[in-house]
């Protein structure tokens, strides 16, 4: 089975450069209420930005492959989180589209995006997740 690796490593701080072991990194950071630097989205709201942006090109691929002209689309996640919680309550999805085609064929194409998404399923799927903890004592 094909892997999808990422690989962040501690800078300084609480500042990481997260890859995709390909050609692509980004900074990530807390803000500086939360004693970081604010010199990058912290992993959450990359997370959300993942969710909006796979969500406008999975939109864009599939109007593609249906040959229906889209002129714009926008994609905007909101999502809440308790203040008293680390983890998101949930997540909205604001979804605004221009395209050469009637309301049906539109609704149709976001249908089959929330279908092929890999990042809302994600969102809306319990993945399981693995953990292998490798310690080094340093003295």
């Amino acid at each position: 089975m094909p892997k999808t690796v990422a690989q962040s490593k501690l800078v300084e701080n609480v500042r990481t450069i997260v890859d995709n072991s390909r050609t692509h990194s980004v900074v990530c950071d807390l803000p500086a209420a939360k004693g970081g630097q604010d010199t990058g989205p912290t992993a959450l709201e990359l997370a959300v930005m993942a969710l909006a942006d796979c969500a406008v090109t999975i939109f864009a691929d599939v109007a593609k492959k249906s040959k229906i002209e889209v002129t714009n689309v926008e994609v905007t996640a909101e999502a809440d989180k308790p203040a008293d919680s680390p983890v998101l309550s949930g997540v909205k999805l604001k979804v605004k589209v221009s395209a050469k085609a009637r309301k049906q064929l539109i609704q149709a194409v976001w249908r089959r995006t929330e279908a092929n998404c890999p990042v809302v399923a994600i969102f809306k799927e319990q993945i399981p997740v693995e953990v292998e903890l490798e310690t080094t004592t340093v003295e």
